[in-house]
Order: C-alpha cells, then structure tokens, then sequence
C-alpha cells in the first residue's frame, strides 16, 4: 500500500511538474478532473469503435495524447518568464532615477509583474524587505538560476548591488540584451515552425489512418482490437510512433 502511494504520489507530481512548465496555473485536483474528463472521452469513443478493448485502448491514447501536448510545451513558462525579465529590469531602473536604492526599486518592480515572473522575483521581495542584503539575495538568485536569462539578469543585479556608478544604466543595458535575445529566440522558432508541423503531421498521420480504419470496421480492425496478437501489434505501433514524435521533436528543437 506505501510503495503504490509512493508511486501514485510520483506521478502526480510528474504532471503537476509539466503543467507548471507549460506555464498553466492548475491545482492538482483540476488536474486529475481534466485527464478523468479526457480519459472519459477516450474511453467513450473507443468503445463506439471496438467495444470494450476499444474503451481502453482510447482511454490510454487520449491520455497519452494529453500527456505529450503538455510535455510539447514543458518551455512555455520559461520563454514567458524569458519575455518578462526586461520589463522588470527596466522598472529597476527607473525606480534608480528616481532616488530609490536599489532593494527597495527591486521590490517595487516586483510587485507589479504579473505572473510567471512575479513568483520568480517575490521571494527576492521578500528577503530584501527582511533586510538581508542586496548583493547575497541577488548571487543566491544568480547560482539558482545560472543557465537562463534570469541568471544573466541576476549576476548584473549582483553587480550593481556592490558598484557604483550608473547603475540605471547598466541595468538598462542588460534589459535590452535580453530584449534582443528574446527577439532572436521569437525569430529562430518562426523559421523552424515549419519543421515542428511537419513533424507534428507525420507523427499523427499513422493514429489517423488507424481511426479511419476503426471507422470503416473491416476485418484488419476487427483483429487489431479483438486479439491479443493484435493488441500487441497496436501497442509496438503506438509507442513506436510515439518515440518517433519524441525524436523529430528533439531534433527541430536541438538549439534547446
């Protein structure tokens, strides 16, 4: 009974993980309800083709086919964050101009980002207004975040915290080079979208032509869903197809 909890618990967190990524604001009981409803209709729509075995079988594809859409945008809260940092970058700064220090423009600017990136920069809101110093709430923030545009936008914060001069204007230059690698990030996904349909096209193609058959019901249907042979045949297909899409996927989408 623990290690199915265990098990049960880790998967719910594997989804919830994923639906966090795709930048999706849902409670885990919202969750579960919408995969109940898509295994619902799965399960609904097989067994109007095959019965029973067709009910399981569309329950496991539906399910399936939810699974790896939310998987396809596990970047979605990253690039929307990615978006958002200049912004909040360039309200530092004008709260610099205009005689703030910097913990408190920080704070200032966080309080009015919206989401993802207000839950990115409160905790740092809320260190600085405990007192904690500027330049360890940022080289925190820095080390956390080192492999993204937030650390680049933390390591400047971090240098600001500990230099004088222009900050303002320092800051303003990060901005725009995160505005600019946005730019680029928004260009090179239009020119590879293309790719990504084609691949999204050549995956479906075989799932399409096996509803269109299941429509039709001919023998070679009949089989596919009513033998165990055919049940393994459908299975080997299924996730072959799948690690196909996994694979064109991650080939049109190397850069990340």
């Amino acid at each position: 009974m623990t290690s199915h909890r265990a098990a049960v618990a880790a998967v719910a967190g594997w989804v919830q993980a994923m639906v966090v990524q795709a930048g999706l604001t849902l409670t885990l009981a919202q969750i579960w309800r919408g995969l109940g409803a898509i295994a619902l209709l799965g399960a609904g729509f097989g067994a109007l083709q095959a019965g029973a075995v067709g009910a399981v079988a569309g329950t496991a594809v539906f399910v399936a086919g939810a699974l790896v859409a939310l998987r396809a945008n596990r970047h979605r809260r990253h690039r929307v964050l990615e978006a958002q940092l200049p912004g909040f970058l360039e309200a530092i700064a004008r709260g610099l101009r205009t005689g703030l220090q910097l913990g408190p423009a920080v704070v200032e600017a966080a309080s009015s980002m919206p989401p993802p990136l207000h839950d990115e920069v409160a905790p740092l809101a809320a260190d600085l207004r405990r007192g904690l110093r500027s330049a360890d709430v940022f080289d925190r923030w820095a080390r956390r975040r080192s492999d993204s545009g937030a650390g680049l936008a933390a390591v400047a914060m971090a240098f600001a915290a500990t230099a004088g001069g222009a900050r303002a204007r320092a800051i303003d230059g990060v901005a725009a080079t995160l505005r600019d690698r946005a730019a680029l990030e928004l260009e090179v996904r239009s020119l590879t979208s293309q790719a990504r349909v084609s691949a999204m096209m050549i995956a479906a193609l075989p799932a399409g032509f096996m509803l269109l058959s299941a429509g039709a019901g001919d023998h070679a249907t009949s089989f596919l869903f009513t033998t165990r042979l055919g049940l393994v045949i459908l299975a080997g297909g299924l996730g072959l197809d799948a690690i196909g899409a996994l694979w064109m996927r991650r080939i049109v989408n190397s850069r990340d």
